[in-house]
């Protein structure tokens, strides 16, 4: 990984063929044969201009950025299992949501479901504990499917909706009662104005 600068990947040079570099910047590992290269180079490594790519920290050295790269390098590899990533790039890859609604979706579905190759700790009997990996996610039943295909119609299950929506029907309901009793009255009055003129 490379910092950025002004918002672009900054190319490290690339190693010299053949004969030993004289100049070597340590962070990078970066060799130049001449003394005016490197320190042209540090002088510009040393200015806090650099953007950590994975952060968006700015305002930093190369070496600062470069660092900070590294360990969020490190982190993600200690947090975030490679098991989780087709799932992830899955999930968020053409995703038009904003940047907010991907990650709560990511989390949701990383917090509580199963992924290929994920490893997990399968308990047998009370004290007795193996190591086990995903190796296939059966389908959920088609009861689960019907919900999931309601809910993204536009659906909502959740229990305010459903009092909204059952004291509706209950408005609907009373509507349809007191039209009918005002057309019965209409039908009762037509009755007896038929019934009085002979």
């Amino acid at each position: 990984m490379a910092p950025l600068l002004g918002r672009k990947p900054f190319p490290l040079v690339k190693q010299l063929p053949g004969e030993e570099p004289l100049f070597t910047i340590p962070h990078t590992q970066e060799a130049f044969r001449t003394r005016e290269e490197y320190e042209a180079r540090l002088e510009r490594y040393s200015e806090r201009i650099w953007t950590c790519k994975s952060t968006g920290s700015s305002q930093l050295t190369h070496k600062e950025a470069w660092e900070e790269e590294q360990e969020v390098a490190e982190l993600l590899k200690e947090e975030f299992p490679a098991w989780y990533e087709k799932l992830v790039l899955e999930m968020v890859h053409h995703n038009t949501a904003s940047l907010e609604k991907l990650v709560d979706t990511a989390w949701l579905e990383i917090m509580t479901k199963y992924a290929v190759g994920e490893e997990c700790d399968f308990e047998v009997g009370k004290e007795k504990m193996l190591k086990v990996k995903i190796v296939k996610i059966h389908p959920l039943e088609k009861v689960d499917e019907e919900a999931t295909e309601k809910k993204s119609d536009g659906a909502c299950d959740s229990p305010s909706s459903d009092k909204e929506n059952s004291s509706q029907i209950a408005q609907d309901h009373q509507k349809k009662e007191t039209a009918v009793k005002e057309d019965e009255g209409r039908r009762e009055s037509i009755s007896m104005f038929d019934a009085s003129f002979p």
